[in-house]
């Protein structure tokens, strides 16, 4: 039987748009339209409808004071924070602005029919005895996985209590994958959708030799499952058969929800007062999804742990990224970041949450070069929050390296529109006349005149906003070329410091060596795994 919608509007967009949404997708509610000016007070009681849209923009509110048994909406132009406010204590299921959207009013029917579908279950197919059921299983599945049941007859008699035939012994933790993504600037409305389709897949599931699963909400984008998995003789069986249980699952979730999950699953405990540690193992073994990659499945067992003391990048490169950063180069840029990129986000033996911090602390020193740049403190301090926020939602190495591409720029662009440009471009002019012509034997009062400073502006100048002087640029570019040159075995000492513009060999030697602690011939050794 269809449920029956009655709307109160005057308002033709919205009533066909209504009338357009429950014919495409299927409601099934009979519609039954009224002038705001007829006696509709009296027709809502002769319909009795299941669901009711009142448009309020020609009504006196105070019939919001009315008592209604069926959930009601309010449409309104616009709501100010007070009225929204007002409405939901007096009871109202949503309020929606107009002009409303095909988007927005499918998912609040959605949502509305499936309430309706869930009252009309529970009033027909559920007594109190299994309302009661439920809510004993939740409280048990709950305090397995928190620890809070120290005595394992309680445990048993909670689980007959509950209706369950056998007490769980493994717990898994099913992630919905890109749920941050999927969710961004979506209603809380959205997010319930989302996650109640998964769940109630879970609870559809079913297998023949796993019997019953219990499903806990324990984050957003979490739901905790705890399962019996049947005697077996080894553990390696409890293994396969707990990850052939999650493939299944994972394949049923995806077919009845089109959303894809990731699955971390703990180690099998016959006692059942060690579920807590099987379901912290079901954490860790998801995070592995981090570097994984989603729609996968992670068994503790098969898991190296994480390295938590892992340094990501050498202070040296920092420093250099940060001074790139500082002078707005963005050539330098972009080739300190594929080397970033290259060291950071190929790492597979990093915990997660130790990388995150470590990333979070380099955002931090590059958000300060920012401002030693000349941005405004008061933007970069805007992105350094924006950032720092969404890191927190990064749930694998790609979406991090987007969110470091991305904040990098965000940075970079601060530094070009605040910093006095004249000089930022005279700088970089600068940088680029060394870097072509380094070979040469140029000197300061050339490279000031090329960008038409005087020489002692222009020294200054460049020691600001590179962090070091023009003659230390110099020789450490030249030896970073000559360190690049050194690999190749076909050149020798003296080509190479002919190369970078040393033509005097035995002072090419003092000079690396002063920069990199060796002599070139020990260095090109030390690559080579050699000694001298």
């Amino acid at each position: 039987m269809n449920e029956t919608l009655v709307m109160i509007s005057n308002d033709e967009t919205a009533i066909q748009l209504i009338e357009s949404v429950n014919t495409k997708y299927h409601f099934h509610f009979t519609i039954k339209v009224y002038d705001v000016r007829s006696d509709w007070e009296n027709r809502i009681k002769q319909n009795d409808p299941q669901l009711l849209f009142l448009d309020i923009d020609e009504m006196d509110r105070k019939i919001i004071d009315e008592k209604r048994p069926s959930p009601w909406i309010i449409l309104k132009s616009n709501f100010s924070k007070e009225e929204l406010r007002q409405f939901f204590k007096k009871g109202a299921f949503d309020c929606l602005q107009k002009p409303i959207t095909d988007t927005s009013l499918y998912y609040l029917l959605h949502e509305c029919k499936a309430e309706m579908e869930k009252k009309a279950s529970t009033f027909q197919n559920e007594s109190k005895s299994k309302v009661s059921n439920t809510s004993l299983k939740s409280n048990l599945a709950y305090d397995l996985i928190f620890g809070n049941v120290k005595n394992s007859k309680e445990i048993w008699d909670r689980s007959k209590w509950a209706g369950l035939s056998v007490v769980p012994n493994t717990a898994m933790v099913i992630h919905i994958d890109e749920f941050h993504r999927l969710t961004k600037n979506k209603s809380k409305l959205w997010e319930h959708t989302i996650r109640n389709e998964v769940i109630t897949a879970i609870q559809q599931f079913q297998d023949q030799d796993c019997g019953e699963f219990l499903p806990i909400v324990t984050a957003p984008d979490k739901i905790a499952v705890l399962l019996s998995i049947p005697l077996r003789s080894s553990t390696d069986e409890y293994q396969q058969l707990a990850t052939a249980y999650g493939g299944k699952i994972k394949t049923y979730i995806h077919e009845k929800t089109g959303n894809t999950v990731t699955i971390g699953i703990g180690h099998y405990y016959e006692d059942a007062r060690n579920l807590h540690v099987s379901y912290q193992e079901a954490l860790q073994a998801q995070t592995y999804k981090f570097f994984a990659g989603t729609d996968t499945i992670f068994h503790i067992a098969d898991l190296k742990p994480f390295e938590s003391e892992t340094a990501l990048l050498p202070n040296n490169e920092i420093e250099t990224l940060a001074n790139k950063l500082t002078v707005g180069d963005f050539v330098g840029m972009r080739q300190n970041l594929e080397k970033v990129f290259d060291k950071v986000f190929t790492q597979q033996n990093v915990d997660p949450e130790v990388l995150k911090l470590q990333i979070l602390d380099l955002l931090t020193t590059l958000a300060r070069s920012a401002i030693n740049g000349g941005a405004r403190p008061k933007d970069i301090i805007s992105i350094h929050l924006q950032y720092a926020r969404d890191l927190l939602m990064v749930e694998n190495t790609i979406q991090m390296k987007q969110w470091f591409s991305e904040a990098m720029k965000q940075l970079l662009d601060r530094v070009l529109d605040d910093y006095n440009e004249a000089a930022l471009k005279s700088i970089q002019r600068a940088i680029t006349f060394i870097d072509q012509r380094y070979v040469e034997n140029i000197s300061l009062e050339q490279v000031a005149s090329h960008v038409q400073l005087s020489p002692n502006y222009f020294s200054n100048l460049f020691k600001k906003t590179t962090g070091t002087s023009f003659i230390e640029y110099m020789t450490h570019l030249r030896i970073e070329k000559a360190k690049e040159m050194l690999t190749n075995l076909n050149q020798t000492v003296y080509q190479v410091a002919n190369a970078v513009g040393y033509h005097d060999a035995r002072y090419f030697s003092r000079v690396f060596k002063s920069v990199c602690g060796k002599t070139p011939s020990k260095y090109r050794n030390s690559l080579l795994g050699t000694q001298e």
